[in-house]
């Protein structure tokens, strides 16, 4: 019966566990940072609208020649007269298709940002969930350890009860298991508050995450072009290339028409007054403001020969990084921990009760924790890099 609830158990928690792209689905459709940022995107649409938009025209209505003394009397002279006006902004050339152009490369630049910051998040939900699961896979090898030390405390204390050994091996066996103790309980609370980090970033209350730990050497490629943090940084210089033009477009400013007609007396006839309001363009700001645009679209073009470098030699990096620590969990994994396993099996074999040495083994025992210990730092390592190398949208070979 036992063993039937064991399996049950077990079959529960694995259909409860949920795997690392869930976990990630879940957070792009619930993280509100995300959210916001296609808000964002909303805003960008109406500002693409209201581009091609002209000015609202101004309505202007009055009286003129009022005099102090008889304010409501409209007859007096020629000048009187109530009028009513309109002015409008009139765009010259090409000012709001170029107005159009940069509001759409501010909606591209949005849009862009928000792919950056799934990436982002994509990536620390990896980095975290294969934390987690590495050290989940520590506290097993802990808890096995444990049982093993508590058996060599027992022998421990039975030769001692016998006179076959010293005190000493006894409260070294106790110090053993109270080490191992202190990891677990240290282990644990990394693990629950990794969960809760977790948790935080996903949008979702997370128990149990199943995943691969299998590792091997990998290839990283990155279409450096298709990133969206160097696509933004394309955009970011056009869009200042367009400032660039909407000035020089601006040396040629737009009119303002104003037309107003005016009622007078019966005694008179009614006119009107049409006019129009041209800015000069004396001190030849636009041009300044050109140059400037201009400007800093090559700085942003110099930075983004910088940045692609920059990129490509990061997942060089990750990439050797990773290979480095597989290469390392190989050979302790390969090597050492069974060389380590088979001398705790010669001491366990070759020792009598009478001569047998249990501080001996409670240091070899240590000696093959500590590299299992390695060994799952090493894979900590590998999925460490490999959980930031999904930022870089590679194709793994």
């Amino acid at each position: 019966m036992k063993k039937i609830a064991i399996a049950l158990s077990f079959v529960i928690s694995s259909s409860l566990a949920i795997s690392i792209d869930e976990i990630v689905n879940n957070a792009l459709n619930n993280n509100y940072d995300l959210k916001s940022t296609q808000k964002a995107i909303l805003i960008a649409n109406e500002n693409i609208k209201l581009a091609t938009k002209w000015t609202n025209p101004v309505l202007s209505i009055g009286a003129n020649d009022i005099h102090f003394d008889e304010p409501l009397k409209r007859d007096s002279e020629a000048m009187q007269a109530q009028f009513i006006g309109l002015s409008q902004v009139i765009p010259i050339g090409k000012k709001l298709q170029i107005k159009k152009s940069i509001a759409k490369k501010d909606k591209e630049i949005i849009s862009l940002t928000l792919e950056d910051k799934k990436l982002l998040l994509k990536s620390k939900i990896y980095e975290l969930s294969y934390n987690i699961l590495i050290l989940e896979k520590k506290l097993n090898l802990l808890n096995s350890y444990e049982k093993n030390i508590k058996k060599l405390e027992k022998l421990s204390i039975s030769l001692y009860e016998n006179a076959k050994n010293d005190q000493n091996e006894v409260l070294n066996a106790k110090i053993a298991l109270s080490d191992i103790l202190i990891q677990k309980q240290n282990l644990q609370n990394t693990i629950d508050n990794l969960y809760l980090k977790l948790e935080q970033i996903s949008y979702k209350k997370i128990d149990n995450i199943k995943e691969s730990l299998d590792i091997k050497k990998l290839v990283l490629n990155m279409d450096i072009s298709q990133h969206p943090r160097i696509i933004k940084e394309e955009l970011k210089s056009q869009r200042s290339r367009y400032f660039g033009k909407l000035e020089k477009e601006n040396e040629i400013p737009d009119i303002k028409l104003n037309v107003t007609y005016f009622n007078r007396d019966d005694k008179y006839k009614d006119y009107a007054n049409v006019s129009v309001n041209i800015p000069l363009s004396l001190y030849k700001s636009e041009k300044v403001r050109a140059v400037k645009a201009k400007l800093e679209a090559n700085e942003i073009d110099s930075k983004l020969v910088d940045l692609k470098r920059t990129l490509k030699i990061q997942l060089q990096v990750l990439q050797n990084n990773m290979n480095n620590s597989y290469l390392n969990y190989k050979l302790i994994n390969q090597s050492i921990i069974p060389l380590k396993r088979k001398i705790q099996k010669n001491l366990e074999n070759y020792n009598t009760l009478n001569d047998i040495n249990a501080t001996q083994m409670i240091k070899n025992l240590n000696e093959l924790i500590s590299f299992e210990i390695k060994a799952y730092d090493r894979l900590e390592e590998y999925f460490l890099n490999y959980s930031k190398s999904k930022y870089y949208m590679v194709k793994v070979k």
